[in-house]
């Protein structure tokens, strides 16, 4: 596969001619150009001599490229049009760059000059040099045109390269500390793991919104107290106490007094109903036997050492209390359905987290991802804390976290405005952009 030269071009609004000493003038131009470390011309012996210069680039702490360029010549048109060419190479076995050659173009126009460049080079150690630039080539491209925008802005407004890259990659830092922080709580403790405080959290959320204060499925509205069962006979049929109108009178009640025939009441044998003033017990005095009654002494006030009713006493025969079926409802298990949707929800939460955080690889748009966030962590802690109170005082809580993370949010806001681009650049001869 033949390979393809990188070619950049850029309109900058300033006059040719700042443009190229900006460009020609080492000191000058190793400000914005991130290829370039340092620049150092060599002195020519005379006029004629092409100049030559030396270069280093520090790929990292410790490791510095170092190599050698000369201007080959410089042309220029009826039409103001500038050229200048440029032998490059370096002679250590670091770079993967033998040797190279290019050209600056500076073309000019009513609003400013079209800035653009073309070059080559070989490579070294054969296929496997030529396997690496497959990947290195589209680098050195996007760093030439980043370098480009860096000098454009440095043109038109003034700000100066140092600057202008501090913010570029202050940004890019935050936008992958944030990647992994969404990707690692969205993947980790919501999905691999699903930990506990997480489905505890939005457990709790959901049973708030499926509490309903006051209501009862069997009608507490008619005795104003919760829905209490008291479960008579070896039938095991529910009874509720509103159903036979018990009230706290304070007289207690005698056999004679509960017991009714069939033909008394005029109903079947399938059910008794008691006129409340026939019935009245004093709540304090009867006493349940634990395993006959369903319902709790907190929900009825009945102190539970003093709640148990002899068969004897209320004389009704177990077989003949049957409640109806459209007076009793069971109760749903609530915390069943609670847990098992918290499971879900924490799973598509994690999903979202994760789709969240490949967004901040995208290259544009950090501005609106900052923004979203400073709005988003403020909202995120306040209902953790309103769900779990406690959560507020563990070390390295959501509240301590979230507040770092919106601090940081607040900071690359403000930083990420304006930001230089390799994407203003033009990258293929004869686009635009």
């Amino acid at each position: 596969m033949k390979k393809k030269p990188i070619y950049v071009e850029v309109d900058i609004l300033a006059p040719i001619e700042e443009a190229w000493t900006y460009t020609q003038n080492p000191k000058l131009h190793e400000q914005w150009d991130l290829r370039f470390t340092s620049i150092t011309y060599i002195e020519k012996k005379s006029a004629e001599e092409p100049q030559r210069f030396t270069y280093e680039t520090k790929v990292m702490p410790g490791v510095v490229v170092r190599g050698w360029g000369e201007s080959k010549g410089e042309h220029e048109k009826k039409d103001g049009t500038k050229t200048s060419s440029l032998h490059f190479g370096t002679p250590q076995k670091i770079s993967p760059i033998a040797e190279g050659k290019g050209y600056w173009q500076y073309i000019p126009h009513e609003k400013g000059l079209t800035f653009l460049t073309q070059y080559d080079y070989d490579v070294r150690y054969g296929k496997l040099g030529k396997l690496f630039d497959a990947m290195f080539r589209p680098i050195m491209g996007w760093a030439t045109a980043l370098s480009f925008d860096v000098l454009k802005r440095w043109l038109e407004k003034g700000e100066n390269p140092a600057s202008q890259y501090r913010r570029f990659f202050l940004t890019t830092l935050i936008s992958v500390l944030f990647c992994f922080v969404w990707l690692y709580h969205g993947l980790v403790p919501k999905i691999i793991v699903q930990h506990p405080t997480e489905v505890m959290l939005v457990e709790k959320i959901l049973e708030r919104n499926l509490h309903q204060p006051g209501e009862s499925e069997l009608g507490s509205s008619k005795i104003g107290v919760g829905p209490s069962e008291i479960e008579l006979g070896p039938s095991e049929s529910e009874v509720m106490l509103s159903e036979i109108g018990v009230r706290p009178s304070g007289n207690r009640v005698e056999p004679s007094e509960t017991s009714a025939e069939p033909s008394e009441t005029g109903m079947g044998p399938s059910e008794i109903e008691l006129e409340p003033s026939k019935v009245e017990v004093e709540l304090s005095e009867i006493e349940v036997e634990p395993s006959k009654t369903r319902a709790e002494p907190s929900e009825i006030g009945v102190k539970p050492s003093r709640t148990e009713v002899e068969p004897s006493e209320t004389n009704v025969e177990s077989s003949k209390i049957k409640m109806k079926p459209s007076k009793t409802t069971a109760k749903p298990n609530v915390e069943a359905v609670s847990w098992s949707s918290a499971n879900q929800i924490v799973l598509w939460i994690g999903i979202a987290e994760i789709l969240f955080g490949l967004c901040w690889l995208i290259p544009r748009g950090k501005r609106l991802l900052f923004g979203a966030q400073i709005i988003l962590f403020p909202l995120l802690t306040i209902g953790a804390v309103l769900a779990d109170m406690t959560i507020a005082t563990a070390p390295f809580n959501p509240v301590t976290f979230n507040l770092a993370l919106w601090v940081l949010s607040i900071i690359g806001f403000i930083i990420s405005k304006d930001m230089p681009s390799a994407r203003s650049c033009i990258r293929k001869r004869g686009e635009t952009t």
